[in-house]
C-alpha cells in the first residue's frame, strides 16, 4: 500500500507538471532516435513500448571488461551467470535458451545450439548505442524476444576518419571472506581494443569499419579463465542515394574454462572437485546486405552464413559440438505520404549441428512472415502488427501467430502517455531438449518432451520531459503485466536412477511448469544540470516485480522415484508463490560530475534477496555433495548491493585516462546457487580517440 501511495503521488505530479519553459524544439537528455521498437527510426519519447537507451558515458567512461557490465546498468535488467533477464521475466537456465533476444545491427546474436549469448564475442569497442526494449517483442523479432530485446548498434562508416583505441587492466582484490582468497600472486584481466571507420572515393561512396579486441582473463575462480580474440570488418558501397550494398565479416577465437558448482561456500571460488570444463571455440560469420530505395519504398535483404566449433570436455567426457546456420531475411518498408509506415517481411533460418552433448546430429528450420503498420500524427502514434512463426526440429513442427498493438499520445508539451499489448512465443532451444552433460558429479539431463512457451505482455506508461534553465531531464513510470503459459524453468531434481551412484542421478533439466504471471511497476529517470563550472549527469531506475506461479499445486512432472513435482513441492519458499531465481526489487543509479577535464562518477546496483530457489539444494543428502548453499543464503540474505567508483581525466585533446574501483564495498553475492560473484577490483584504462 505504501508503494501504491507513492506511485499515485508521482503520477499526479507528472500530470500536474507544467513544463512551459520547455521549448518546442528542445533536446532533452536521452531524447534519442531509436530503431528497435518499430524497425524504423523514431524519437524515444514517441515509442508505444518501454525502450531505454544507455548513455555512452556508461560504456566509454568506465573501464568495462565485458559489455554485459554495461547492459546490467539498464533499469529492470539483471544478469544471472551470463543470462539476461528483463523485469523478472526469466529465472536461471545455464545458458540453455533465453527469453531476451540480443541483436547486433538488427541480426540475432544468440548461439544456434543453446540460444545463449556469447558476451565476449560482442563488439563493445564499436558500440554506438545500446537500446533495451522491454516486454514481448516476438511479432517483430521472433521466438527469443518473448521477454524483450537488447540491441547493440555499432559504428557505421563515417565521412571522416574516426579512431578509438583503448587498453584496460583490472586486478582482483582479496575477498572479504579470507578462505575464498586462494591466490597468492595478483590476478586480473586485460584487453586491447581498437575501432576505426572512414569513407573514401570521390563521393565517399565506399565506407569501411574495422574493429576488434584481444582479451585475457586469469579469473578469480580457481582454474576458470578466458583468452579470446576477435575481428570485425564492415564494408559499405553506396553508388547512389537509392542503392546500398554491404559486406560484413566476423571471426572469434576463444580458449576458456567454466565451472557450475563450487567446492563449498567457504571455498566458493574453487570449483567442485577442483575441476573445470575446458572449451576452445572458433566462430566465423559473413553477412551481406542490399538496400534499394524506390520513391517511398525501401527494400532490404540480409543474408548471413555462420559456422562454429566448440572443442569441450571435462575429465573423460566429450561435450564438443559444431554447426552451421544460414539466416535470410527480406524487409519491405513503405513510408506513406499520410504518416503511415508499412513494414512487411519474411525470414528463413536453417541450422545443422552435431554433438555428443546433444545426442548426435540435429537439423532445424525457422520460417516467419510478418507485417506491421505504424500511424504517426502530430500528437499521437499507433502500431498494429502480426507475425506467423513456424519451427521444425528433427521433424517436430510447431507454428503460431502472434499479435501486437500500441498507442502513444502527447498529452501536453513534454508529457507523453503510452499503452501496448503484445503476444510472445518461444520454441525450446536444442540444448533445452537434448543437452546431456555433467558438471563434476552433477548432470544436465535432456527433456525431449518440453513444449513451446507462449504469453503476452501489456503496459501503461507515462514519460515527463522537463527543462528549467540549465537543467533538463525526464521521469518515466510504467505499469506492466505479463502472463506465460507452459513457462519453461530450469529445474534441479532427481532425473536419473542409475544403480550404484548417488549424485550422478541428480541435476538440472528444462520443464514446462504451468501458468505464471508477472506484474509490477518501473520508474526510470535521467537528468543533466550545469552548476557553474560543474556539469552533472544522472540516471536512476527502480523495478518492483511480482513473478507468481498461478497454479502452485499443478503437477508438471514426476522425478525418477515417481514423486509428483509441483511448484509447492520443489520450492524452498513457496509461501508467497514467487517464481524461483527471481528478484522482487531491483534498483540502478549512475551519477557523474565533470569539471573542465576531470570526471568523477559512481554507479550503484541493488537486487533484493532471491527468496525462492529449488528446495532440493538444501536437502541434507544433496548438501553432502553440494555443500554451503544454505549457509550462503543465511549469510547473504540482505540482498546484493554493488557500488562502483570511477575517476577520469582528459590528458590531451585525444588521450584520456579512466580509473575505477568496482564493487568498492567488496560485497559477496550469489547470483544463483553454488556460485559467488567476483570480489572488489581495481581498473585502469587508457583511451585514444580521434573524431
Amino acid at each position: 500500500m505504501v508503494m501504491i501511495g507513492w506511485t499515485s503521488l508521482l503520477l499526479n505530479g507528472l500530470v500536474l507538471a507544467n513544463p512551459l519553459d520547455l521549448p518546442q524544439d528542445s533536446t532533452v537528455l536521452l531524447e534519442a532516435m531509436v530503431v528497435t521498437a518499430n524497425r524504423t527510426e523514431q524519437r524515444l519519447e514517441n515509442t508505444t513500448v518501454s525502450v531505454d537507451v544507455l548513455p555512452l558515458r556508461v560504456l566509454q567512461e568506465k573501464a568495462n571488461a565485458r559489455v554485459e557490465q554495461v547492459i546490467q546498468m539498464a533499469p529492470g535488467v539483471t544478469l544471472q551467470d551470463g543470462q539476461a533477464n528483463i523485469r523478472s521475466g526469466s529465472g536461471w537456465s545455464l545458458g540453455a535458451g533465453s527469453r531476451v533476444l540480443v541483436l547486433v545491427d538488427d541480426l540475432p546474436a544468440l548461439s544456434p545450439d543453446a540460444g545463449g549469448v556469447l558476451w565476449n564475442a560482442m563488439p563493445m569497442e564499436a558500440v554506438q548505442q545500446i537500446e533495451v526494449l522491454k516486454g514481448a517483442s516476438s511479432s517483430l523479432y521472433g521466438s527469443s524476444a518473448l521477454n524483450g530485446v537488447i540491441h547493440l548498434r555499432t559504428w557505421e562508416p563515417s565521412t571522416q576518419l574516426r579512431v578509438r583505441v583503448s587498453t584496460m587492466a583490472e586486478v582482483f582484490d582479496k575477498p572479504k571472506l579470507a578462505s575464498l582468497g586462494w591466490w597468492e600472486k595478483p590476478r586480473g584481466r586485460g584487453a586491447l581494443r581498437f575501432a576505426l571507420s572512414d569513407s573514401y572515393g570521390k563521393k565517399k561512396q565506399h565506407g569501411l569499419v574495422v574493429h576488434g579486441q584481444l582479451f585475457g582473463d586469469q579469473g578469480y575462480q580457481y582454474l576458470v579463465g578466458d583468452q579470446s580474440s576477435r575481428l570485425h570488418v564492415k564494408y559499405r558501397y553506396k553508388p547512389s542515394s537509392r542503392l546500398e550494398v554491404g559486406l560484413q565479416g566476423q571471426v572469434w577465437l576463444s580458449d576458456r574454462s567454466s565451472s557450475l558448482i563450487w567446492e563449498d561456500y567457504r571455498y566458493g571460488y574453487t570449483p567442485l572437485d577442483s575441476s573445470a570444463t575446458l572449451t576452445q571455440s572458433q566462430l566465423g560469420a559473413l553477412t551481406g546486405h542490399v538496400k534499394y530505395r524506390q520513391n517511398r519504398t525501401l527494400h532490404s535483404l540480409r543474408v548471413r552464413a555462420m559456422g562454429y566449433t566448440n572443442q569441450s570436455g571435462l575429465d573423460s567426457n566429450d561435450y564438443s559440438n559444431e554447426g552451421q546456420s544460414l539466416h535470410t531475411e527480406y524487409l519491405l518498408q513503405h513510408f506513406g505520404s499520410k504518416g503511415i509506415t508499412y513494414t512487411a517481411g519474411a525470414l528463413w533460418i536453417g541450422s545443422t549441428m552435431n554433438s555428443p552433448l546433444f545426442s548426435g546430429a540435429h537439423a532445424s528450420t525457422n520460417q516467419a512472415v510478418f507485417a506491421q503498420a505504424d500511424l504517426k500524427r502530430t500528437r499521437w502514434d499507433a502500431t498494429l502488427g502480426i507475425r506467423w512463426e513456424s519451427f521444425s526440429v528433427d521433424g517436430l513442427k510447431a507454428a503460431k501467430p502472434v499479435l501486437r498493438a500500441g498507442l502513444h499520445g502527447a498529452i501536453n508539451q513534454g508529457l507523453h502517455a503510452r499503452a501496448s499489448w503484445a503476444q510472445g512465443y518461444r520454441f525450446p532451444s536444442i540444448a533445452e531438449r537434448f543437452s546431456a552433460s555433467a558438471a563434476g558429479a552433477l548432470q544436465v539431463f535432456p527433456n525431449i518432451q518440453v513444449r513451446p512457451e507462449s504469453g503476452w505482455t501489456t503496459e501503461l506508461g507515462l514519460k515527463q520531459l522537463w527543462k528549467s534553465g540549465r537543467t533538463q531531464g525526464y521521469v518515466d513510470v510504467a505499469f506492466f503485466l505479463t502472463e506465460f503459459a507452459d513457462m519453461l524453468e530450469f529445474t534441479f531434481g532427481k532425473w536419473g536412477n542409475v544403480a550404484g551412484t548417488t549424485l550422478a542421478n541428480y541435476g538440472f533439466t528444462s520443464m514446462n511448469v504451468g501458468p505464471t504471471r508477472i506484474a509490477g511497476v518501473e520508474w526510470t529517470s535521467g537528468a543533466q544540470a550545469q552548476l557553474g563550472p560543474i556539469q552533472l549527469q544522472a540516471m536512476a531506475g527502480y523495478t518492483y516485480a511480482q513473478p507468481l506461479a498461478l497454479d502452485p499445486s499443478f503437477v508438471y512432472a514426476q522425478d525418477a522415484d515417481g514423486l509428483a513435482l509441483s511448484y509447492n513441492s520443489t520450492s524452498l519458499d513457496p509461501s508467497k508463490q514467487l517464481l524461483k531465481y527471481r528478484y522482487v526489487h531491483t534498483a540502478k543509479g549512475d551519477l557523474q560530475a565533470q569539471y573542465k577535464k576531470l570526471r568523477l562518477g559512481t554507479s550503484i546496483r541493488y537486487n533484493s534477496f532471491m527468496s525462492n530457489i529449488d528446495g532440493i539444494f538444501t536437502d541434507p543428502l544433496i548438501a553432502i555433495f553440494v555443500p554451503g548453499v544454505a549457509a550462503s543464503r543465511y549469510q547473504l540474505n540482505k540482498g546484493d548491493l554493488f557500488v562502483d567508483l570511477r575517476f577520469g581525466a582528459q590528458l590531451t585533446e585525444r588521450l584520456s585516462l579512466q580509473m575505477g574501483l568496482l564493487n568498492a564495498l567488496n560485497r559477496l553475492a550469489s547470483p544463483r546457487p553454488a556460485l559467488l560473484a567476483e570480489p572488489r577490483s581495481v581498473t585502469l584504462q587508457l583511451s585514444y580517440a580521434l573524431n
